[in-house]
């Protein structure tokens, strides 16, 4: 089929390289154009502007955030000039308002919306086409989309036709994500402080209670106190903490656990540590109780 593809980062660049390998046709826009280079050389189209993607029947969008998916789709004129009959398929992590938005745009003009999140590491996920997809949308548009999530992932998980929902299960999981990511922070600044050797600690955190890959590869970083370069930056994480908090909002919900980890992000561009993984908020943890580093 003939996709384009927008948004060329760390998860973007390796998703749309996967979808290329599948043999359907890929035209590409990304910001900084230099990014674009090792797709058209694999063989994509670039495009110098995102109303130019063209008659694709399905768009892929996995940009920075709500606003810059706000920007690239609406104020850019592209949401018109796509063609009827074509999908757009959502990969950023928006937030529930930007997927209202988004929803309510496209229904206007009778065009299929679907939001298709992934989950995993842009380090190694992504390259091996091993991502998680949440999805969610109208049967049809997620049964379109369908080629495209088993070019880029190895598991997809459907919510319904309200894409709302996948939105929130995305911001859901990276919630539990940030929470292993604190949690693990303390434990590492209180094991320092009675001595105890990050690697002895990480060691039994890793081959007891707590196996699954958030602690491993989180922990190791952790571990080694080492968080360059990142998988994913500070400002990302921040911008998916304020996310969270605010749909726990819109529903008069609670989340005091995400506010400690809004404050430890913050804490963390004010330290410098802004292009940093998001991993580092262990630092910043360390740094506020005066533990020493891993050792």
């Amino acid at each position: 089929m003939n996709v384009g593809f927008i948004g060329l980062g760390m998860m973007g660049a390796p998703m749309a390289l996967n979808i290329l390998k599948r043999d359907h046709r890929l035209t590409v826009y990304n910001r900084t154009p230099e990014k674009a280079r090792a797709l058209r050389d694999a063989g994509a189209t670039v495009v110098a502007a995102p109303q130019d993607v063209g008659a694709v029947d399905v768009l892929v969008t996995m940009v920075s955030d709500g606003p810059t998916e706000e920007a690239v789709i609406l104020e850019s004129g592209l949401i018109d000039r796509l063609p009827k009959e074509c999908v757009h398929m959502s990969s950023t992590t928006v937030g529930v308002d930007t997927a209202r938005k988004l929803a309510a745009e496209h229904g206007k003009r009778g065009r299929a919306y679907v939001a298709a999140p992934v989950a995993g590491r842009a380090a190694d996920m992504a390259p091996a086409g091993k991502l998680f997809v949440i999805a969610a949308g109208s049967a049809d548009g997620l049964a379109r989309c369908a080629p495209l999530f088993a070019a880029i992932g190895q598991r997809t998980f459907e919510f319904g036709p309200d894409p709302v929902a996948a939105v929130t299960v995305k911001l859901a999981m990276n919630f539990l994500t940030a929470s292993a990511i604190e949690a693990m922070g303390e434990a590492f600044a209180l094991t320092a402080r009675y001595g105890v050797p990050s690697a002895a600690f990480y060691e039994i955190m890793t081959n007891t209670s707590f196996t699954v890959p958030p602690y491993k590869s989180y922990g190791k970083l952790i571990e080694q106190d080492s968080y360059s370069p990142p998988s994913f930056a500070v400002p990302l994480g921040l911008k998916d903490v304020k996310l969270m908090i605010a749909a726990a909002g819109s529903e008069r919900l609670a989340m005091p656990f995400a506010e400690v980890m809004r404050a430890h992000f913050e804490q963390a561009i004010a330290q410098g540590y802004r292009d940093q993984d998001w991993a580092v908020i262990a630092r910043v943890i360390a740094n506020s109780v005066g533990a020493p580093k891993p050792s």
